[in-house]
């Protein structure tokens, strides 16, 4: 459902303000050997789960983990990349983890709950608490949603991708019409109906045929639609079915109203447009509004791939505004031998949002998001209000709770996009499309 991709990146950021010193001589979570002086004294080898560019994993002791190296010499890391998707990698985490030979820092998967349910990591307030990190840094609807379980938080999200990370609009097609820009206050955010209205004026057609689309759309329809009017697929107990709310159907409904009543989006059936992608047709000037999926800044960070100058403002606000980001995790090992030299290199990782920089991914904190802006953004125009992206990091709403159960990816095959595709197609309405998909939902869950 969503994609688990991003991002440019830039040089080294500032220190994070996540993360603060360990204090010297501390004991260990689990009244062990003392931490932080006794790190790092045996000759080991820790194993970690990695999204590296392959031409760093190529240079690694003498490029990324030279700092480590100088830092901790008998601490030496494995790198693997075991590719694939977050399915094909949470299998391979729980088969290492069941044939005695754990990985000992997780850094890339975006809900740690299907390996913490099973025991193949361990709770992280332990540490968090003893070395005084200040997880007021982040997103705490991030914190919940991509890494806690029961209660106990197992994660911490080190870089973004995601749906919609920004929406974004073209000047000149709305000076052309007459249209001021879109708000880019997130305290004050566009408006639905605003949206709506700028769709329509913007639409330009030569009879039947469509030469802009007055909106792309918002980006994943089963995500970033019902985010604005505070909609859900499932409540956050994980249990309780609740598509068919008053919430999901207003944002449906809304929706709708642009796709197939006015027919001014680029999703509108028998619109043509010639570009490929929303990417592609921003590029063609084939739509007024848009959105930047979490894969797509190297795209939107580089003015002779874009062409055309966008600005960025608030998604459009039905009884909230907020981008669809995922965020990222690192997560401890369960039931290895050096806990604490693991902890010590994922602190390391965090550290001046280090391991996002070398990802190229923008970073999981506002502070860190600000300075790596700066440098990702840099052949930007500054009217592209970038600020407003950065921002966006301590606002946005998490993701539904059905993309951290068990079941997710049933759920979205039989009961999400089915739901979507008949909506399109005009085989059913809103109100009984999410009726019938919360059936099915129930069901899925029911039958475990």
């Amino acid at each position: 459902m969503l994609r688990r991709q991003l991002l440019i990146g830039g040089s080294a950021m500032l220190s994070a303000a996540a993360l603060a010193a360990c204090g010297a001589g501390a004991s260990g979570p689990g009244g062990g050997q003392a931490a932080p002086n006794a790190i790092g004294q045996t000759e080991t080898t820790l194993v970690w789960q990695e999204e590296l560019p392959s031409d760093v994993e190529q240079n690694l002791d003498t490029g990324f983990l030279a700092d480590w190296k100088q830092k901790y010499p008998k601490v030496k890391i494995q790198a693997i990349n075991p590719g694939g998707g977050d399915t094909q990698k949470i299998e391979k985490i729980l088969a290492q983890a069941a044939a005695g030979t754990p990985v000992d820092v997780v850094g890339k998967l975006t809900f740690i709950q299907p390996v913490a349910r099973p025991g193949a990591v361990q709770p992280l307030e332990p540490y968090i608490k003893r070395d005084k990190i200040d997880l007021n840094a982040y997103n705490k609807g991030w914190l919940d949603r991509f890494g806690t379980l029961d209660g106990k938080l197992y994660s911490l999200p080190w870089g973004l991708g995601g749906d919609a990370m920004a929406f974004i609009y073209s000047p000149a097609a709305l000076q052309e019409v007459g249209l001021k820009p879109p708000s880019n206050d997130w305290k004050n955010p566009f408006k639905y109906d605003e949206y709506r209205d700028y769709a329509r004026r913007l639409t330009k057609k030569d009879g039947d045929n469509y030469l802009r689309a007055g909106t792309e759309g918002l980006g994943n329809e089963l995500a970033v639609p019902p985010r604005q009017f505070e909609g859900k697929w499932l409540a956050d107990d994980m249990k309780t079915v609740v598509c068919d709310s008053p919430q999901m159907i207003d944002a449906y409904q809304h929706y709708m109203d642009l796709v197939l009543t006015d027919r001014t989006t680029a999703l509108t059936p028998g619109v043509k447009l010639s570009g490929s992608g929303n990417d592609g047709r921003w590029a063609n000037g084939q739509t007024a509004t848009s959105y930047i999926g979490g894969w797509q800044l190297n795209f939107f960070t580089d003015p002779s791939k874009y062409k055309v100058e966008y600005g960025i403002a608030t998604f459009p606000k039905g009884t909230k505004s907020s981008p669809a980001i995922d965020a990222i995790q690192v997560a401890l090992g369960n039931n290895i031998k050096f806990p604490e030299e693991a902890w010590a290199f994922i602190k390391w990782l965090l550290e001046g949002a280090r391991y996002a920089a070398v990802v190229n991914r923008m970073p999981a904190t506002e502070k860190d998001a600000g300075n790596w802006a700066k440098q990702a953004f840099k052949n930007v125009p500054a009217t592209a209000n970038v600020q407003t992206l950065v921002e966006s990091v301590s606002i946005a709403l998490p993701p539904d709770a059905s993309l951290a159960h068990p079941q997710a990816a049933q759920i979205q095959k039989e009961a999400q996009s089915p739901f979507w595709s008949d909506l399109l197609a005009g085989k059913t309405n809103v109100k009984d499309g999410l009726t019938e998909a919360k059936r099915k939902i129930q069901g899925i869950i029911a039958a475990g």
